[in-house]
C-alpha cells in the first residue's frame, strides 16, 4: 500500500493497515512528517511530491496494492491518483476529495480521471451524523446499510445483575434475541462463545435487531426517543451536508446558528423552512433568548474543535437533552466527550478511514465499524455467488474461533439473530465480527 501525505488521515489509515501485517509506503513533502511516520510506524517513509513520477517509482506503485492520495490538497490527490491510473493499471486509486467542484453535489465515487474510489471528508461526517440521529443518538450504538440490526456496546457495572453469568445465561436472562459479538476486557478484545463468563467491567458488543436494542435499552435504564427538535451550531459545509439528507419536515423542526450574516442568509435562501438565527454561540446571552434549551439535541459543527467541545458541554447544563461534537483537528478530543457529558463526537479522521477501509476490503463490504483503538472490526458483507460461504449452513464453516458472524439479512430484508443452522444464501447481508489479527481470514471466507 501506497499512502500519499503523513496527516492524520494518512498516519491513521497507515496504522490500521500496519497491523494487519500491510506493508505501507507513506509519500509526504514534508521532512518533518514523514520522519515522524516513520518513528511512530513500521512503514518506509520518502519525501518527496505526489506528482513526481520517480517519487512514485521509488514508492513501489507499480506494484502497489493500492495508491491512497489523502493530503490537504484535492488538486495534489487527483492528479497524483491521476499519474497512477494511467501509468501503473493494475494499482487501485483512493483520493479524499473536499470539493464539490470536483465530485459534486451527490459525491461521485468513481469515474474522474480513472479514480477508482473517491471519499468526501465532509459527505462522510454528514452521513454518519444523519445515520446517528436516526439511531437515537446513542454513543454506543452503530448502524449498517443494508440490514435494521444494530450494534451495542454495553458497558457491564461491578453491581450489574448478569456478573458471573455466562454468555448463553445472559441471553436467556434478558429474554431478547441478541448476539454477543465480542468481549473488551481489560482493553484487549476477545470472541467469546456460549460459556465464556460476564466479568465486571467488560464491554459487550452486542448485535440485535432495533426493537430487540429497545428492550435491551430498557433493561439497563438508558431508552431515549429519537431527536426531532434540533440546533446546529456553525452553518458549515458538513451542516449543509446534514441538511441535505434530511426530508422537509426534519428541517422544519432545525435550528441553524452562526454568526456570519452572508452564511445565515445563504442558508435562509437554499431551506426556507429552517429557523436560521446569526449570533455568536458564545454571548452568554443566546441559549436563553432563543429558549435552545428547550431542543432535544445541539451538534455543533463549527471549524473550531475547542469552541465544538465546550458549547456540547455547555448544552447539557442548560437542559438540552443530548449533545454532539464536530471534531477536525485534534482527535485526543474524542477521549474527553464521557467526561464533559457529550453523547457523541464526530471525528472527520475516523469518519474518512472508515470509508477507505471499507473501500479497501472489497466490494461486496456495504459497512464497517472499527471499535476498541482498531482492535475489532465489524464487517457488513453483501453474500454473492462466488463467496466461499455461499449455500453453506453456519455449522459448516468453520470459524476457527476467530470471528462471528453475528447478523443475517436476507434478500427480502427480514433480519435474524443465526443459529448454527442458518444457511447463507446469494443477496444476503450478514454481520461478522473479529479481532484484527483475523481480517485476512474473514475477507477470504466472506469476500
Amino acid at each position: 500500500m501506497v499512502i500519499l501525505g503523513a496527516g492524520r488521515r494518512g498516519l491513521s489509515l497507515a496504522k490500521l493497515l500496519i497491523e494487519e501485517q500491510k506493508d505501507v509506503v507513506i509519500i509526504d513533502s514534508s521532512h518533518e512528517r514523514v520522519a515522524t511516520a516513520v518513528a511512530k510506524l513500521d512503514c518506509l517513509g520518502i519525501m518527496g511530491n505526489g506528482t513526481d513520477i520517480a517519487k512514485l517509482i521509488e514508492a513501489g506503485c507499480e506494484n502497489a496494492e493500492a495508491f491512497i492520495a489523502v493530503t490537504n490538497s484535492d488538486e495534489i490527490n487527483l492528479v497524483s491518483c491521476g499519474i497512477v491510473s494511467s501509468t501503473f493499471k493494475n494499482t487501485k486509486t483512493v483520493a479524499a476529495i473536499r470539493s464539490l467542484i470536483y465530485t459534486g453535489a451527490d459525491g461521485l465515487k468513481e469515474g474522474l480521471l480513472g479514480i477508482d474510489y473517491i471519499v468526501n471528508p465532509n459527505a462522510e461526517a454528514a452521513r454518519y451524523i444523519f445515520n446517528t440521529i436516526e439511531q437515537g443518538v446513542y454513543s454506543n450504538v452503530l448502524g449498517f446499510s443494508n440490514t435494521k440490526l444494530l450494534l451495542y456496546n454495553f458497558y457491564v457495572e461491578p453491581f450489574s445483575p448478569y456478573i458471573g453469568a455466562s454468555v448463553m445465561d445472559m441471553r436467556n436472562k434478558l429474554k431478547a434475541d441478541f448476539v454477543i459479538a465480542a468481549i473488551n476486557r481489560g482493553g484487549k478484545v476477545l470472541v467469546p462463545s456460549g460459556s465464556t463468563s460476564i466479568e465486571p467491567k467488560d464491554t459487550l458488543s452486542i448485535v440485535a435487531d432495533s426493537e430487540e436494542v429497545t428492550d435491551i435499552l430498557k433493561t439497563v435504564g438508558k431508552l431515549q426517543k429519537k431527536p426531532t427538535k434540533i440546533v446546529l451550531v456553525g452553518a458549515s459545509n458538513i451542516t449543509r451536508a446534514l441538511l441535505n439528507r434530511m426530508t422537509v419536515a426534519m428541517r422544519s423542526k432545525v435550528t441553524v446558528v452562526d454568526q456570519n450574516e452572508d452564511t445565515c442568509n445563504q442558508f435562509s435562501e437554499r431551506f426556507p423552512e429552517l429557523l436560521v438565527i446569526k449570533a455568536d454561540i458564545t454571548d452568554e446571552d443566546i441559549m436563553q433568548e432563543e429558549q435552545l434549551g428547550s431542543y432535544d439535541l445541539l451538534i455543533a459543527l463549527t471549524d473550531n474543535d475547542e469552541l465544538n467541545i465546550i458549547t456540547a458541554s455547555y448544552a447539557k447544563r442548560i437542559g438540552i437533552s443530548r449533545s454532539m461534537a464536530l471534531i477536525r483537528q485534534n482527535n485526543n478530543y474524542t477521549r474527553l466527550a464521557s467526561y464533559l457529558d457529550i453523547d457523541v463526537v464526530i471525528s472527520i479522521t475516523d469518519t474518512t478511514v472508515e470509508s477507505l477501509l471499507r473501500f479497501l476490503r472489497g466490494t461486496n463490504v456495504a459497512s464497517l465499524h472499527s471499535l476498541f483503538n482498531g482492535q475489532l472490526e465489524i464487517f457488513e458483507f453483501s453474500i454473492n455467488g462466488t463467496c466461499a460461504v455461499c449455500k453453506k449452513k453456519l455449522s459448516e464453516i468453520n470459524m476457527k474461533k476467530k470471528a462471528i458472524v453475528a447478523g443475517l439479512t436476507d434478500k427480502n430484508g427480514k433480519s435474524v439473530i443465526p443459529t448454527g443452522h442458518s444457511v447463507l444464501h446469494e443477496g444476503d447481508t450478514v454481520i461478522v465480527a473479529g479481532t484484527r489479527d483475523s481480517t485476512d481470514f474473514i475477507q477470504k471466507l466472506f469476500g
